[in-house]
């Protein structure tokens, strides 16, 4: 099913997205939020009336009149219906996971319908505002894209979710969602807007070739770190440009096609510490996030003790899931 734009809702769309403040909890779809226009489809169909209107008058056409006015009554019945389509449903943000720059975010909305009717093909895209400079600075809306379709069972619930490209690392607001339906006849539109409070955070994205973990540790108490050697194997990774030769898993490589770097746990002065200011001088500021988010991922994926040490904050040692998101999430929120 297409969605054609009407001009007339883009406009409207740009006056409505200027009022932006995000809404906290359920938001019901009341009938001062929901408006509607005909679409192009019915604005050819009340030209055909008219026409139709004008023969009949000229030519004085009884079958002509009952035509007219017994489809125009449907027409007007049917802008009821598709208002009604959308009136009196409740929106609420639900979840936003975090992604790596680059990925795509996925926001999660979840309706509720109260009422003993079910609602059919609503439409849901992100309305995303952009300022052009033509004499002076204004608010345009860019006409969404189309996005998941949903229908909503009487006195029930539906979750729909809704893709976000990401460019950068940092917060990521959800941005207003257009919820659309052109239910029953497709002769008018009826559309309604939600800033839900949902925001997620954007990873730094890893650096692809980046060089192996760092073999010196921090001191402090006694820890665990990686080896070239040891008594204790705690897996394998990926082979990447600059490892050691004796590291390489010669025996694993004569089975596959690619190469893999030997991991150890081994007894050392202090857990692994990755600190910002020890890079290179010459990395700029998102190069050297990038470099760190990859070396949290190699050490979680090696199961070792590690912190991570910015200019602004500093995260203890430790492992698991909740450490490695809050590596990332400190990377991602680092200022610059």
């Amino acid at each position: 099913m297409s969605i054609t734009t009407h001009p007339w809702s883009i406009k409207i769309g740009g006056w409505i997205a200027g009022r932006d403040a995000l809404e906290v909890g359920e938001v019901l779809l009341d009938r001062k939020r929901v408006y509607i226009l005909p679409t192009r489809a019915g604005a050819l169909f009340g030209a055909a009336m008219l026409v139709l209107l004008i023969g009949s008058i000229n030519y004085g056409l009884q079958l002509g009149f009952l035509l007219t006015f017994v489809v125009a009554s449907m027409a007007a019945v049917g802008m009821y219906h598709t208002h009604r389509n959308l009136a009196r449903i409740t929106v609420r943000g639900a979840s936003a996971e975090p992604v790596f720059a680059g990925d795509v975010i996925s926001f999660e909305l979840a309706l509720a319908n109260p009422t003993p009717e079910t609602r059919y093909a609503l439409n849901f895209t992100f309305v995303l505002p952009t300022r052009r400079r033509r004499g002076r600075l204004f608010l345009r809306t860019e006409p969404p894209a189309p996005g998941p379709w949903a229908d909503v069972a009487a006195k029930s619930g539906q979750s729909v979710r809704l893709p976000l490209p990401t460019r950068r690392r940092g917060r990521r607001a959800s941005p207003r969602v257009r919820i659309r339906t052109v239910f029953p006849f497709g002769l008018w539109q009826a559309w309604a807007y939600v800033r839900p409070a949902l925001e997620a955070i954007v990873y730094p994205k890893p650096e692809e070739d980046a060089p192996p973990l760092p073999m010196v540790l921090g001191s402090g108490e006694t820890g665990l770190g990686i080896a070239a050697s040891g008594e204790d194997f705690a897996g394998v990774r990926p082979y990447q440009r600059g490892d050691p030769q004796r590291m390489i898993a010669w025996k694993l490589a004569a089975r596959s096609d690619d190469l893999s770097v030997k991991l150890f746990d081994a007894e050392a002065g202090g857990e692994m510490v990755l600190d910002y200011m020890s890079l290179p001088a010459a990395l700029e500021v998102e190069m050297r996030l990038a470099r760190l988010a990859r070396w949290v991922l190699d050490a979680e994926a090696a199961h070792m003790q590690y912190g991570l040490r910015l200019p602004t904050e500093s995260v203890p040692p430790g492992s698991g899931p909740e450490h490695r998101a809050r590596c990332l999430t400190a990377l991602a929120l680092f200022p610059g």
